[in-house]
Formats: structure tokens, sequence, C-alpha cells
């Protein structure tokens, strides 16, 4: 996985993150608070996005100050932020064939389970998954 893949994964887990968090739970004075829900904001995430594209400036009540304090707020709640699981190697196409052949098994299997019988059909069909699993695994 390329780094700028890995780099996108972890700034969208972080906008869902921030999205989850609602203004009133993180300590913010009343004033910024106030002036927040005064401009729409309900999440950090939204306060992320009114930062970035300059709107926060421009709303009455909302000066240098409230926007340094939003700021250090959403600096300190990111680095409360889940750490994204481990990158998985890439599978190869065997690993993807023998998953693929225990799918197959199992939802003939669980088919088979269900009706309490099996038909001369059937019988084929797992012989050959079988078969198909056995040969992966020679390999």
């Amino acid at each position: 996985m390329t780094v700028d893949i890995r780099l996108n994964q972890m700034v969208n887990a972080l906008d869902a993150w921030l999205k989850t968090i609602p203004i009133d739970d993180v300590e913010l004075s009343i004033r910024t608070l106030n002036a927040l829900k005064k401009c729409g904001v309900k999440t950090l995430h939204d306060a992320q996005g009114a930062i970035i594209n300059r709107q926060l400036h421009k709303q009455y009540g909302i000066g240098p100050k409230a926007v340094k304090e939003v700021e250090e707020i959403i600096r300190n709640v990111s680095a409360l932020m889940p750490p994204l699981p481990p990158e998985q190697p890439a599978k190869s196409k065997r690993e993807r064939r023998l998953e693929g052949v225990l799918e197959m098994f199992l939802s003939w299997t669980g088919a088979l389970a269900v009706t309490g019988s099996a038909d001369a059909e059937a019988w084929r069909e797992l012989v050959a998954i079988r078969q198909e699993a056995e040969v992966l695994l020679d390999d």
C-alpha cells in the first residue's frame, strides 16, 4: 500500500472520528460554544471545515482567540483518536482462490444443512470443491 493511500485512510478516519463528537461534549468557553451554535456548527468536523474554509473567522463573536481555542480542541481530540488497524499485506492469487473455495464449501454445506438432504448434483459440487481445494493446498 502506498503512502498516499495510507494517508488518505488516516484523513478519512479522522474526519469520521470528528463527525462523532458534538461541540457540546468538549470543553469550550461558553462564548465560543454559543457562537459556534449560532453558526450552525454541531460537531468538531463542522468546526474544522469552517476553519479550513475561513468561514468561522467571518462570524460575529468569533475572533482569533476563539478560532485558536477550537483548533486546540480539535488537535487534542485528534490525538485521542484510536489508531488505524495495521496495514494488511496484499493477498496472493492462491490465497484469494482458497478463500473463494472455502466460501463455496460453506455455502453448499449450509444449504445442505438447511434442506437436510443432498441430491447427486450437490454431492458432485462438493466433490469438485474438495478436489479444487486439494489442488490449491498441494501448490
